[in-house]
This record gives C-alpha cells, sequence and structure tokens, in this order.
C-alpha cells in the first residue's frame, strides 16, 4: 500500500511540478459563480481527504503496536532447533513500531487551498453589485424627479439656474456621489480578481508540489519495513 502511495504521490508532484509553466494572464476574467461553487467544493473535498489521510496514519500506528503485542506472546513458540520462531518478526515489528511512532501528528505543514483571496473577492464582488443596484434605484427616482419638475438633463441653462439646495440638485449631487462609489468599489472588486488569480496560480505551484513530496517522504519512511522483511525473506 506504501509503496503505491509513494508511486501515485511521486508521479502527481511531477504533474504538479508542470505548474511552474504557468504564467499569469493579464486579462480580467470576472469570477462567476460556478467558480466560487467548484473553489468551495475542492475545500470540502480536500479538508475531508486530508481527515482521511490522519485517520489511516492514526489506524497504521495502532495496527503496528498491536501486532508488536501480538508477537511478544509467540515468543513461546520454537522450531526443531530449538529456536523462537517470532524473533526475526519480532525485530521486523520493533522496527516498524519506532518508525510509526516517530511519524508526525500531521503527515504535512503546508495546505495549498487557502482560499482567503477568492473569499475577499467575493465579498467585494457583493458589496460592488449591491451598491450598483442601489445606483441604477436612485438614477430611476432622479428621472422620476427631472419629469416632476420639469427640466431636461440636456438643457444646461435650466440646470444652471436651479439653487444648490434645490431637491433636484441634492437628488443629482447624491446620485453622482454614489456613482462615484459604484466605480470604486467596482474597480477594487475588478483588481480583486487579478489579485485572486496570482494568489491562487502561486499557491498552487507551490503548495501542491509541497504537499506531494511530504507525502512522498511520509510514505517513503514506511516503506522501510518493507525493505527490512524483504531482506529477511533473502536470507
Amino acid at each position: 500500500m506504501w509503496r503505491t502511495m509513494y508511486e501515485c504521490h511521486q508521479f502527481q508532484n511531477d504533474i504538479s511540478l508542470q505548474l511552474n509553466h504557468l504564467t499569469d494572464s493579464q486579462g480580467v476574467d470576472l469570477t462567476t459563480d460556478y467558480h466560487h461553487q467548484a473553489t468551495s467544493q475542492l475545500e470540502t473535498e480536500v479538508t475531508s481527504w486530508y481527515l482521511s489521510f490522519c485517520k489511516l496514519v492514526k489506524y497504521q500506528q495502532g495496527y503496528v503496536r498491536t501486532l508488536c503485542r501480538w508477537i511478544k506472546l509467540t515468543d513461546c513458540l520454537v522450531d526443531d532447533n530449538q529456536h523462537s520462531r517470532s524473533s526475526a518478526v519480532r525485530s521486523l515489528c520493533e522496527e516498524w513500531q519506532l518508525l510509526v511512532d516517530r511519524l508526525p501528528d500531521k503527515p504535512f505543514g503546508c495546505h495549498p487551498n487557502d482560499n482567503a483571496a477568492a473569499g475577499a473577492e467575493h465579498n467585494l464582488h457583493k458589496k460592488s453589485d449591491k451598491l450598483e443596484k442601489r445606483f441604477h434605484k436612485e438614477l430611476f427616482s432622479l428621472a422620476e424627479m427631472e419629469k416632476k419638475v420639469h427640466w431636461s438633463l440636456a438643457d444646461e441653462d435650466m440646470q444652471s439656474d436651479l439653487s444648490p439646495k434645490h431637491p433636484l440638485s441634492i437628488k443629482r449631487a447624491k446620485t453622482e456621489a454614489l456613482k462615484k462609489r459604484v466605480d470604486s468599489e467596482k474597480t477594487k472588486y475588478l483588481n480583486s480578481i487579478q489579485v485572486t488569480k496570482v494568489m491562487t496560480l502561486n499557491k498552487l505551484q507551490t503548495g501542491l508540489p509541497c504537499v506531494f513530496q511530504a507525502l512522498m517522504g511520509f510514505s517513503g519512511l514506511l516503506l522501510r519495513p518493507l525493505w527490512l522483511f524483504t531482506a529477511m525473506a533473502d536470507q
């Protein structure tokens, strides 16, 4: 099992290293709801996989400890030459237990699925979208007010006669201020898209190889009992 895992993680590591050949595109592609759902699903799957792997290691440690205790109970068994049948197997199991007892509590310390940037982008998108909807309502309200006072936006002479304290002037100023807020928030949102893309690519380029290399070292360590067993069998 550990040899298969080692080979698979080695293959995954080779693939993940190919991400270094990717470069960030300067184009701004809006993040869709599908992207958010896919990111959320990825986070759920990675978390589930990580917890399952930790359980596997814990069960492996428990299995080896139980096996060592059982082997000790067979010391009384001897072969035709009055040699203990379990001495070699016991040595193997003790070596195996030393290995699993030295395993870290967590198989690796790096995590490629930090979603903080995507979360910030999502919040900015919601804020920008909310302000834009509010701005459109203000525009509609302004148009209705202009109809009621019979002023035209295209008539500059009549606009100049408006007092700054006139309700229509106040409404226009309010709408213009809201428009600036909308533009500002939209700029922040578009910038956050680019930041998220850069951070995501960077985390994939650095995080995935880190994970797979750690897993290769982890599974490679647990291959030692197999090598010991093979050496014993050859003897």
